[in-house]
């Protein structure tokens, strides 16, 4: 996730060198469509509404704050997806599977009406019309960095998952399995259905690009089509898997701890990235354009390795990180 966030302020279209190119296209969407299917899997370990709700509330009002530093701010969208999980906590594992296909095909079906592009510049990736009443309701439904529709399909996939059990030992290489073959059929039906010709008459490939069927039918997070939402839910599910199954071990369980308190201080580095980001490496690139893709990636390298050792030695101090606290203390179940 870091390193994505600072490849697209410092170095968005430079393409050299290509592993470095190919790193951040192979973790762009991926990253954060696993943070939200890790919530949805938060939100049935937790399984209570009235902490949920009132930590949606936090961050709805933390995350339209950070809006005004963050332009691809993903905590008021966080919001709705705790209170929407929340409401949808009693439902089986079935039907939360079902929410997530149909949250997948509810975009599909909304970009064959809406216009995906209304309210982009895309040559900044900005959205002006953000703070308008219109502008709003269709950047967080439809169109925004994480829409509802279809980035819901993470949070329902994250419930089903941990209500399926699929997390026990004796299912983990069964679901490797089929999170390989769906990662898989995503891409092969990518690569077909994106070679059919678009002979749609009076589409501009260049300033509509985002309806063409490469762009559709994708595994790219911009637009959000449903076999990019397969894909990344298959990965999102692999990881937290092989996660489980790795960090058992009481051997290397010791040796992760510092991931695990690194982890467990997320909200903080993620506005801690973005302050670093933006008040310290970006202010002395101004004179560029942009910067080497090696500079975003041993930025976003010295930052991640600073917030693992600095997590681990709050961790060892204090039960929780700053914001973290804070969320906990204003949001817990009162007596």
């Amino acid at each position: 996730m870091v390193y994505v966030n600072f490849e697209v302020v410092l170095a968005m279209e430079v393409p050299t060198p290509g592993w470095l190119r190919s790193l951040a296209t192979c973790c762009e969407g991926n990253a954060s469509a696993l943070f939200v299917t890790l919530a949805g899997v938060g939100v049935v370990l937790l399984g209570d509404r009235g902490i949920l709700l009132r930590r949606a509330l936090f961050l709805l009002v933390l995350g339209y704050l950070w809006q005004t530093i963050w332009p691809g701010d993903i905590l008021h969208y966080y919001a709705f997806y705790l209170a929407i999980g929340a409401a949808a906590l009693g439902l089986r594992a079935r039907w939360l599977w079902i929410l997530a296909v149909a949250s997948a095909l509810g975009w599909l079906g909304l970009a064959q009406v809406l216009d995906y592009g209304a309210g982009w510049r895309w040559i900044d990736l900005s959205y002006p019309d953000f703070w308008t009443v219109k502008g709003q309701l269709r950047n967080l439904i439809f169109n925004g960095w994480h829409p509802l529709l279809p980035w819901l399909a993470f949070i329902f996939t994250g419930m089903a998952f941990a209500k399926s059990e699929l997390h026990r030992p004796e299912r983990r290489g069964g679901v490797l399995l089929a999170c390989g073959v769906l990662y898989g059929l995503a891409l092969l039906a990518s690569a077909f259905l994106s070679s059919i010709p678009d002979t749609r008459p009076g589409l501009d490939p260049l300033v509509r690009w985002y309806a063409a069927p490469e762009a559709i039918w994708g595994t790219a997070s911009l637009p959000p089509g449903p076999l990019y939402i397969l894909s990344a839910a298959s990965t999102s599910v692999a990881v937290i898997t092989f996660s489980l199954a790795l960090t058992e071990r009481e051997a290397i369980a010791r040796w992760t701890r510092p991931l695990r308190h690194a982890g467990q201080l997320a909200l903080t580095l993620y506005l801690g990235h973005v302050l670093v980001l933006y008040f310290l490496v970006h202010p002395q690139l101004e004179a560029h354009a942009e910067a080497p893709l090696e500079l975003a990636a041993v930025s976003s390298a010295l930052f991640g390795g600073a917030a693992i050792i600095g997590s681990h030695l709050w961790r060892r101090r204090f039960r929780r990180g700053p914001l973290e606290g804070a969320m906990r203390a204003l949001t817990r179940r009162r007596a």
